[in-house]
């Protein structure tokens, strides 16, 4: 059986093809979304409440119920450009004859994280108007930094993320190369023992990197700018304490999580890129009425293609917390319609 039909035929190599797909990652995120949504400790957690009274639970409201929803509107809006921008750029210039070869097409890897970066801007100027206002009774707290209402596992682990994606980047931009004073989008991979030229596939290279590298910058500003104020406000009032601390720690696990998914987009994109180049393993010249093959290999190509391999779970994962955090739009819903406390229900009755 020939080679590339048997290749047709395993199950491995459809698998692959699958994976690279943004949406099929996207489908399986929704699944598994679905599936932390609908699970009795999800569930339980959102029947939870903090009782307060009336007025204390409107005041609450009215802070954080605004915060809640934009958190929301910002994952929605990370996935819903994300995908556009797949659909555009693979699907709908190809209908109408345009060609993206030859583009240094950036923004297909700076736009997650510049779009998580404006959201976490749009929070930041909530938090800092009127999510700030001074205490109708002041409460003495201990001094509060970013870190404060992060989970130490949401922290590191989009650390994590963003320190993987600017490493990624940097490696890839200083393996780049650049042909007469042009663009750095180039990956050069000798033929060994050979006086031929060598191989430059398109690469994840400066061109595409330094843009990554300056929204990095931008959102991770943002998000430490945004956890600071999230955490350093005071508090409305002494009895809304406990429950201001929950919507907080809230906010900060949305904030992280946004964060998080943006920078594991534009990685896998970017991991996806670079395998896509370091895997060429030969070169064939045609002339003279003969072929030659050479044999030619980059000196990193596995670790690429396992970078290649990662990227759909990477995708996958992102999905997950965006999904996630759009469930701050029902909680800002929930949050607009405060619960009666215990003594008042009672009175109701």
């Amino acid at each position: 059986m020939p080679a590339h039909i048997a290749s047709l035929l395993d199950p491995a190599h459809w698998a692959g093809a699958l994976l690279s797909l943004p949406f099929v990652s996207l489908v399986v995120a929704a699944i598994i979304a679905v599936g932390i949504a609908v699970s009795p400790r999800w569930a339980a957690r959102r029947r939870s409440r903090v009782r307060l009274t009336p007025s204390a639970a409107t005041a609450v409201s009215v802070r954080y119920a605004p915060e809640h929803v934009a958190l929301g509107i910002a994952a929605i809006a990370v996935i819903v450009i994300f995908v556009a921008e797949n659909l555009i750029s693979g699907y709908v210039l190809g209908m109408f004859g345009v060609s993206l070869n030859g583009v240094v097409s950036w923004w297909r890897y700076a736009t997650p994280v510049f779009t998580a970066s404006v959201g976490v801007a749009v929070l930041l100027a909530m938090i800092a108007t009127r999510g700030s206002t001074p205490p109708e009774r002041p409460v003495v707290a201990a001094r509060r930094t970013w870190l404060t209402f992060s989970s130490r596992v949401a922290w590191v682990g989009t650390a994590l993320a963003l320190l993987t994606l600017t490493t990624t980047t940097l490696l890839a931009g200083l393996a780049s190369s650049n042909l007469n004073g042009g663009p750095y989008v180039y990956l050069e991979i000798d033929v060994p023992n050979e006086t031929i030229d060598p191989i430059r596939p398109w690469f994840y290279g400066w061109a595409y990197g330094i843009p990554v590298l300056i929204c990095t910058a931008a959102l991770v500003a943002v998000v430490v700018a945004a956890l600071h104020a999230n955490a350093a406000r005071s508090f409305l009032r002494p009895e809304t304490v406990v429950a201001e601390q929950r919507e907080r720690r809230d906010i900060a696990r949305g904030i992280t999580r946004l964060a998080a998914s943006a920078a594991l987009l534009a990685l896998a994109g970017a991991l996806r890129f670079i395998a896509e180049a370091g895997s060429i393993a030969g070169l064939t010249v045609d002339g003279d009425g003969r072929s030659d093959t050479y044999d030619a290999f980059w000196r990193y190509g596995e670790l690429a293609a396992i970078g290649g391999w990662v990227a759909p779970a990477l995708e996958i994962t992102a999905f997950v917390l965006l999904f996630l955090v759009t469930a701050h739009l029902a909680h800002g819903a929930e949050s607009a319609a405060p619960a009666l406390g215990t003594t008042e229900a009672k009175a109701a009755r």
